[in-house]
Formats: structure tokens, sequence, C-alpha cells
């Protein structure tokens, strides 16, 4: 086991620039091992070596002998040694989680505050090649996001500092042997053993069945966890860069994307561009972001229709428009129907447009791309700007019969958050006399009898993105 660890801590360069390692050590053969072997070869890898114990308070008697075991241990052995107790089942329940979920909270956040105390501090702790197994396929059963890692980390950052595994090279079989050799006589945790932990199932069922198929399964599963890191981190930074090519236009609670340059890149970076978006809204590593959510920006994408929605928990909205696609955080799809009377003459302004009218004589008035001409005897007023409705349909122009006012949009390719906020002026008697750049109708149209001419003219408001 020693030359298995030593190659191990070695190939991973574990104690650089580490003046002190502090071990967690729960009393258990893995973290005692692990506590023992540090501390005797701490010449040699030219290391401080220190022990954390932290009391969960749940499981009485046997948990306070624990802690005594632990600080006893270190002081026959002259390890500096930490201890703290916390509250699980007062933080799970104020906080609506599982006590495993708070313990580990709670434990991690102590781990944290404690490296902060001491300048070039590590914390190591005893997960071992058999916990490395068990981890994966009980992640990959689970259904975790295929874009992260499964399995634990050799290192991994922790506020300021990082935690060690200098066990993953090992089995627990070789830890219980070299307790055995040098005369060690841990703690065991009566709740390893019970059937209510996930974890203690795949233990004590699936693990035997792989170890009978291959001892060195654990190495194998290493290997596999240490290359898939390296290659999810390369993706990622691929990712990250054809991101600022895709991204359009970005806020602290919306992202617009270009379809088409998403699709144009591979698609395992498509993936993880949705991904990092997602996080960016959601915060990383959320537990409301998972693959079928990806799939379902994808097949929207790729094969859906040229306008949709997908409604994701927490509020979220994505939106694809044509060849963009919106991502949008605490979006409501209820939009206020304001109703607004239009002077004549005189003009408004709504959140995104602003309408004028005026009356003239002149007859030679030629309509212009964002105007309508009418037959100001025969408009019934009052004249009213409104946004669209559902059932909304026009006696068109140079049409027989009416047409839907959202095929208007649809046909005219109109981004649907615009179409909520797009101008339908109707008259006196509910009819509608014209959507602005995209269609006029036969109400009170101009003919030979005409006296006076009502214009009407549309424009952008150019306030409505301050």
């Amino acid at each position: 086991m020693k030359s298995d660890v030593h190659n191990f801590i070695k190939r991973h360069h574990l104690f650089e620039d580490c003046r002190l390692v502090i071990v967690a050590v729960s009393g258990g053969p893995d973290s005692i091992a692990l506590l023992h072997y540090l501390w005797s070869n701490k010449e040699h890898y030219q290391i401080e070596v220190a022990a954390c114990h932290v009391h969960h308070q749940l499981r009485g008697e046997e948990a306070d002998e624990d802690a005594h075991y632990v600080e006893h241990f270190c002081h026959e052995r002259g390890i500096s040694f930490y201890q703290r107790r916390v509250n699980v089942k007062e933080y799970a329940c104020n906080n609506n989680m599982s006590t495993q979920v708070a313990a580990r909270e709670l434990r991690y956040s102590y781990f944290e505050e404690l490296l902060s105390r001491y300048p070039n501090s590590i914390l190591a702790t005893g997960h071992h090649g058999d916990d490395q197994v068990e981890t994966v396929l009980m992640r990959m059963v689970r259904g975790s996001l295929p874009l992260i890692t499964y399995g634990i980390p050799v290192k991994r950052k922790i506020g300021q500092s990082v935690i060690i595994r200098p066990f993953l090279g090992i089995t627990k079989d070789k830890i219980e042997q070299y307790c055995i050799e040098e005369s060690l006589h841990p703690r065991r945790d009566s709740s390893n053993e019970s059937f209510a932990y996930t974890r203690n199932r795949f233990r004590q069922e699936i693990l035997p069945f792989l170890k009978e198929e291959n001892p060195m399964v654990h190495t194998h599963v290493q290997r596999k966890n240490e290359w898939e890191t390296d290659d999810q981190s390369l993706l990622m930074a691929l990712a990250e860069e054809a991101k600022s090519t895709i991204i359009t236009n970005k806020s602290e609670r919306n992202v617009t994307i270009s379809r088409i340059a998403l699709l144009n890149i591979a698609l395992p970076l498509q993936r993880r561009v949705i991904h990092l978006i997602l996080n960016y809204l959601y915060g990383k590593n959320s537990p409301l972001i998972t693959s079928i959510h990806i799939e379902q920006v994808l097949e929207m994408l790729q094969h859906g229709k040229p306008s949709a929605d997908l409604h994701f928990p927490d509020s979220t909205l994505i939106r694809r428009e044509y060849d963009l696609c919106h991502f949008m955080k605490d979006h409501t799809n209820e939009v206020e129907q304001v109703v607004q009377t239009l002077p004549i003459p005189g003009s408004l302004s709504t959140k995104t447009w602003i309408i004028e009218s005026y009356v003239t004589e002149d007859q030679d008035i030629v309509e212009k791309d964002n105007q309508i001409i009418l037959d100001y005897d025969v408009v019934s007023e009052p004249l009213l700007v409104r946004s669209k409705k559902p059932s909304d349909r026009m006696t068109c122009r140079g049409m027989d019969g009416t047409k839907k006012v959202g095929r208007l949009f649809i046909d005219r390719k109109v981004p649907k958050q615009d179409r909520e906020h797009w101008p339908i002026i109707i008259d006196g008697e509910g009819q509608i006399v014209w959507v602005p750049f995209l269609h006029r109708s036969k109400v009170a149209d101009v003919g030979h009898d005409t006296k006076k001419v009502l214009v009407l003219t549309s424009y952008r408001n150019e306030r409505s993105d301050e």
C-alpha cells in the first residue's frame, strides 16, 4: 500500500507549495490510516500534519466515543487536533434538506474556516478507490449531468485552499491491511451497515460483483475519471471561446444567441454552450439544470418550428425567434393589455412605439412604408392603440376575406417578444385599421369622394431600450 500511495502522491503533486496538511478524521479505518501514513512520512514529504474532527451529534454515545478516540490518537502522537460540534438535525430542518446533505455542508464549511487560519495549508480526506467506483456508479444511475465528471476529484478547490485525496489509488482492503500491519484499531461506524443509505447498497451488493470480474476495477475507474476531467476541461474552455462568438446580446437576466452560429459549431460544444448560458442564469452547478433541458433546447433549435417557447423551472423562458434564441430569467408571459386613445391630430407613445396623426386636404399625398392614409370623414372615432389579441382578424387591402393578425406576424417573421408590444390600431367600432409595417386594412380606404385625409405615422421609440 505504501508504495502505491507514495506513487499516487508523487504523480499528482499533492504536496506542492504545501506546509501543513490537515487530515479530516472520523475515527474510521480510512481516515485513521491516512493520518497515520502522513504522520509517519511527514519528514519525507517535508510537511506538518494536523487532524480535525467534526462531531455531527447524530449517533449519541457512539459519536462521543469517536471524538474521544480521535483526540486520544492525536495526543499520543503529538498531532495537533481541532474539533467542531455541529447541530446537523437543526440545520437540516431549518434549510429543508436531508441530514446527509446538511452534515456535508456543515463539515465543509468548518474545513474552509479552519484552512483560512493557516497559510499554505491543505485538507486531506480518506476517500479511496472503492469510494470512487461507488460514486461514479451512483451518479450514473441517478442520471447526473453528463457534462461534468462523475467521480471524486484528486484535488478540488475549497475557499482559497484545496482538498486532496491521497488514497484514491488504493482499495479498502489495502487500507484494512495497513491498519493491521501498523497495529491501528480504528472505530467502526454502525451506520455503514444500514441499507437505508444508497452508498451502502452499492458497496455491499454491486462492488463485490465488479471486483470479482476485475480486481483492478478501481484503477480503471480512477484513470477514466482523470482523463475525462482533462477532456471536460478542454471542451469547456473551447465552449467558452465559442460562446463569445454566438452571444448577440447579454444582460443580467437575459442572453440572446444566434441559432445559426450555435449550430455551426460541433455538437459537444453546442451542449456545453447551452450549459454555460443556463449556468449564468441559474448559478453554477444548479440542480435545476439537467441533460433533458439541454436536449430540449437543441431539439427546438435544430428541428423545431421557427418560433417556439420552452418553459423551464424557476420562471425561465427559452424562446426561439427564427435565427435568434433568447434565454430569459424571471420572465413573465403576461403582457398587460393597455388601450390608449390616439388624439387627432396629435401623438401617443407606447413602450416601444410612437404613433402620430394629422388631417390634411392634400389629395396627392403618397403613403410611406410607416404610414397609412384614411378617409377622415369615414373613419369611426375614436381611434385606439393596443397590443394584439389571439382572436384578432382584419380585412387586408388587396386580399379577399379576413386574415389572422397572428399569421401576419409569422409570415413577416416578427420575433415573439416584439409581437407582444406591437401596436394594433382599431376604430371606434372595434375594426382593425392598421398593423404598422405589416398590413393596412380596407377600413376607411381613400376613394374618389374623399375630401379630407387622415395620415397615421408610426416610429420605433428610440428610448425603449434605456
